[in-house]
């Protein structure tokens, strides 16, 4: 319970991770992605965005990401994504509809400074922005969202600089600390050969 912001949050990480079953107690926080463009390397947020940071290793684990492409490049005038991930409309034809399905979503995690993360909820309110844990810079990493209060459980996304439109919308769960500038390289269809940890 956030008394502050008056949000109730009775489902908290734990709640989620034992009904994901997801391993949420990581201290693996530091990855590489080996792109056909270069090498990145990522800081995982799994102190602040637990269930996401898990689900995304769990994912990474099961070989989800090898040889998978950069479906999609959205070009704003002052920002750039980077989508990669299992996605539905991509994919159908390399797995079964149901397997999918199975993967499609996970709440949306959000973390205020000095407090718990925040589940299916997302924040709008000017002054709490201001308070957000993680905001949208150069190089953040974060989940495709999928509905007001769902975040995809694959698909995933980088922004080339920061994006206030989306502070708080999104479950920002890593950013790259180097090899930033492989980003800006990345076209569609280049493809993540492997991630290793750390």
């Amino acid at each position: 319970m956030i008394n502050c912001c008056g949000y109730k949050n009775k489902e908290n990480s734990q709640y989620y991770c034992e009904k994901l079953n997801l391993k949420c107690n990581t201290k693996e926080n530091i990855v590489f992605f080996y792109t056909s463009k270069g090498t990145m390397k990522i800081q995982l947020f799994a102190e602040s965005h637990p269930v996401t940071v898990a689900n995304f290793i769990s994912k990474v684990k099961n070989n989800f990401y090898i040889n998978k492409k950069f479906y999609k490049i959205i070009n704003y005038s002052s920002n750039k994504l980077i989508h990669n991930g299992l996605n539905k409309v991509n994919d159908l034809g390399q797995r079964y509809i149901r397997d999918l399905e199975n993967f499609d979503s996970i709440p949306l995690e959000i973390k205020l400074n000095n407090n718990d993360p925040i589940y299916e909820t997302p924040i709008i309110n000017p002054l709490e922005i201001k308070n957000l844990r993680h905001k949208f810079k150069k190089g953040s990493l974060s989940m495709v969202r999928i509905s007001k209060k769902r975040s995809s459980s694959t698909e995933f996304f980088f922004t080339l600089n920061n994006f206030p439109e989306f502070d708080g919308r999104y479950s920002i769960f890593g950013k790259v600390i180097s090899g930033s500038d492989i980003l800006e390289k990345i076209d569609k269809n280049d493809l993540i050969k492997k991630i290793e940890f750390y």
